[in-house]
């Protein structure tokens, strides 16, 4: 338990470095926590292979940049103790070869990495070379380092073929041998899991086989690790932690592995009223002496609320995932479950199976006071009391809800997304090569044409591309510009595709047959897509995301430049004769988008 805290986000920041981990390895005597690393198995086999290639591993803080460095060292027949040691620069014989290992460039003083790096730009431009490099460094730092290193052709080269294999992870100078891997793209999500499963499943639980708490099964550290354990692979927690990572990379924050760490060992081992928020074996007895084993519950802890509201602010993890509002976001349904179910016959079924059937983190003695003074309308201290109760209830049925009752329930309801779930239905079906939803495209035409028109408009089968006459940014535009076929039709069609530049998805707009167009597309984050939806059942635009709304209006404007190069390849750009048609929107009274033709003659 010593070991795992230091994972967790306590303010020695003994996560923040692989250094510090290894030196708690050894004071612990424990086997390291092992995670999936393919890219080592692929450095070893690229290095000892006939034809190696010079490797660059750069990504955020905390990827994992050293470890794989470590890793690769280890692997190729590197002396432990010599890595050890902590030098900045370490080298490896390996044959004829030698590589050179940097496993964090931004620990050189300039002049040193400047020599450095001018000898990797010989080299890796040199076909001949019997030197070959491995480096890790941050983003940020590694341009900087090559722009602070003595000037020359070479390295300006290296400097250009770096950059691009950043920007676009490709380079057109083949004359430079030098690939690079950046560990911020690997998904989170799998880590996620893969972190969880090697933490759970640590030898060093065994010692709690002799522990009167763990054999007992009341300890709330045991307690936690079986929920995180869970019933196999569909176990709702693990799901639905999962698809939270991953919206929240969708929507461009990244999990470093540090943070994943971070994560478990915090939702296993928080408590408030522990040390720094998080137990250690001799905080257990006096914790269930208080009967406050509820507060340790896995559930609020994966959101930091063991931890001080400022540090939980402060830290980055946290904030992206409270991010999503589970605990204060909930339902009229929810709501009334968990507040008068344990008194409703017509709940009562449904609050046995979700409420009553956990009596650790559920139906606790805590919650059932709190619950029944609130009900006989207790004084507002007492109210305080249970509404913080009910706000680990909500999160508690986020994650543990089945999934027969969670469409019942509209479990997204629990969170600001609450088209999440069809949001990521949709990113799977795309990702299968199978057809999207019909109701997930209906959602976001509708959203797209109350946004161009400023109307509460009906269609779904149909795009309505409209101006306001003067310029595309106004919130209401009552022209008619082109009403484009959502089904395939002359040419038109609006679909859901994938990104093949990230493997997300978005909508795709195809104006004419062939290619003298290119269809124009809009990716689809999360929160977009939960805009398009707010908006598709009536809410205002501005009123939801100011920003999301002027990114669609800027992809209208693409369609409205599109469509005025569709009318020039057909000619119907010339006028007629000295009339001006207008083309007026109107809606039906199914509201329906329909032309209402003006005709000005000059």
């Amino acid at each position: 338990m010593r070991f795992l805290r230091n994972y967790g986000p306590i303010p020695t920041n003994d996560n923040m470095y692989d250094e510090s981990i290894q030196r708690a390895l050894r004071r612990h005597k424990i086997r390291p926590i092992t995670l999936p690393a393919p890219l080592r198995d692929e450095l070893v086999a690229i290095f000892s292979g006939e034809q190696p290639v010079s490797h660059i591993i750069t990504g955020t803080a905390g990827d994992g940049k050293t470890y794989h460095c470590r890793e690769v060292w280890t692997a190729l027949g590197g002396d432990s103790a010599a890595w050890n040691e902590g030098d900045k620069i370490q080298r490896l014989a390996l044959g004829a070869r030698t590589l050179v290992i940097v496993k964090d460039l931004s620990e050189l003083r300039d002049d040193e990495s400047g020599a450095l790096l001018t000898d990797f730009a010989r080299d890796v431009a040199d076909p001949e070379t019997r030197t070959f490099y491995l480096f890790a460094a941050n983003h940020g730092q590694l341009l900087e380092k090559f722009k602070a290193a003595p000037p020359s052709e070479t390295v300006q080269r290296v400097n250009k073929v770096v950059e691009d294999l950043l920007v676009t992870g490709v380079s057109k100078d083949h004359g430079i041998a030098v690939a690079l891997t950046d560990l911020s793209r690997s998904p989170a999500a799998a880590m996620a899991m893969a972190i969880v499963d090697e933490v759970t499943a640590h030898e060093g639980w065994a010692g709690c086989d002799d522990c009167a708490h763990g054999a007992s099964g009341n300890c709330p550290i045991f307690e936690n690790r079986r929920r995180l354990i869970g019933e196999g692979p569909d176990d709702p927690f693990k799901r639905r932690l999962t698809a939270l990572i991953e919206l929240s990379e969708r929507n461009g924050s990244h999990f470093p592995v540090r943070q994943l760490l971070a994560l478990v060992a915090n939702a296993i081992l928080g408590h408030p009223d522990a040390r720094d928020g998080l137990m250690t074996c001799s905080d257990v007895p006096k914790i269930l002496a208080d009967a406050t084993a509820d507060k340790a519950s896995v559930y609020r802890n994966v959101f930091g609320e063991n931890l001080r509201p400022s540090k939980a602010e402060k830290t980055e993890l946290f904030r992206k995932l409270n991010a999503f509002g589970i605990g204060a976001e909930t339902s009229n349904r929810v709501d009334n479950l968990l507040v008068y179910g344990a008194d409703d016959p017509v709940q009562a079924e449904d609050y046995a199976t979700l409420v009553v059937a956990d009596p650790v983190y559920g139906a606790t003695p805590t919650y059932s006071a709190a619950q029944r003074n609130y009900l006989e309308g207790t004084d507002d201290g007492e109210r305080g009391i249970f509404l913080n109760a009910l706000r680990a209830q909500r999160q508690r049925l986020f994650f543990t809800m089945p999934e027969t009752m969670a469409l019942r329930y509209d479990l997204w309801d629990l969170t600001v997304f609450r088209y999440a779930g069809l949001y990521l239905e949709v990113a799977d079906k795309i990702a299968a090569m199978q057809p999207a939803p019909r109701a997930a495209l209906a959602i976001v035409v509708r959203g797209l044409n109350r946004i161009f028109t400023g109307m509460l408009v009906q269609n779904q089968d149909e795009l309505v591309l409209a101006t306001s006459g003067s310029y595309s940014q106004s919130k209401r535009s009552p022209l008619l510009d082109e009403l484009i076929s959502v089904p395939r039709a002359s040419g038109e069609e609006v679909v859901l595709v994938t990104d093949p530049g990230d493997g997300a998805f978005g909508v795709s707009v195809k104006l004419v047959r062939g290619s003298e167009i290119a269809p124009v597309y809009l990716a689809l984050s999360p929160t977009r897509f939960e805009f398009l939806g707010r908006v598709a059942e009536g809410a205002l635009p501005s009123s939801f995301s100011l920003e999301c709304h002027e990114d669609l209006l800027a992809f209208k404007a693409r369609l409205l430049r599109e469509t005025e190069n569709r009318r020039k390849l057909d000619g119907d750009d010339e006028g007629n004769g000295g009339e001006l048609v207008l083309r007026f929107i109107e809606l039906n009274p199914d509201g329906r988008a329909q032309s209402r033709r003006v005709i000005v003659r000059v």
